[in-house]
Parts: C-alpha cells; sequence; structure tokens
C-alpha cells in the first residue's frame, strides 16, 4: 500500500564566496541534525559535486555543491516541517555566509 511522504532536498556551498572551502564539520553536524529530525539523510558524494549557476541582481553565481536529501515519512505535519526548514534555511545561510540556500520539498507516495 503507497503512503504519503516528503522529500526534503538541501543544495548547499562547498565554499564560501570568497573561495574558501566549507569545513566538512559544518555538513556533519548538519547530517546529524537532519538524522535527529527526519531519522534519516542521504547526500550527494561530496567528492564529485554539483554545479549551481544561478542569477541576482545581473551578477552571474557559480557553486559547486552538495545535494542533502531527507525523507519525512509523517512524524511531522506540514506546517511543522516548513517552520523547521524555514528556521534551518536562515541558519545555513549565516554559517555559510550565502545570499540564499535552496530547500526544496515533494510530496511523494513511498511504495
Amino acid at each position: 500500500m503507497a503512503r504519503p511522504i516528503r522529500s526534503v532536498d538541501l543544495y548547499l556551498p562547498l565554499e564560501y564566496n570568497d573561495g574558501r572551502l566549507v569545513p566538512d564539520s559544518h555538513f556533519e553536524s548538519l547530517l546529524q541534525e537532519l538524522v535527529d529530525y527526519f531519522g534519516g539523510v542521504t547526500s550527494v558524494q561530496r567528492d564529485f559535486p554539483l554545479q549551481g549557476i544561478w542569477k541576482s541582481r545581473g551578477v552571474t553565481y557559480r557553486d559547486r555543491v552538495v545535494v542533502f536529501t531527507a525523507m519525512d515519512f509523517g512524524a511531522w505535519t506540514q506546517l511543522e516541517c516548513l517552520r523547521y526548514l524555514s528556521r534551518l534555511k536562515t541558519r545555513l545561510k549565516r554559517k555559510l555566509d550565502q545570499l540564499e540556500i535552496l530547500i526544496t520539498v515533494a510530496e511523494l507516495l513511498a511504495v
């Protein structure tokens, strides 16, 4: 029997805007936080990062990124999940010194 789940993807830069590498400890602590909140997390291998390209106010930015994916199997209401992600996004923007952090949420069915 299929059941509804939410897939949460966090797109995180591997470097600060000045080119310095984000310390692994930042990713490790985030992974642990996501495991504690959602019960598990998967990440795209950081040795082969994705590249994100985006524009803001006429400036083109290029980031090497890692994607963390967590599945919410219904332990939280949609509102609780979105509130948590909003607070997390604010903290990550500050911690990683970014103008923006992309977090997506998709409603899925697990079979």
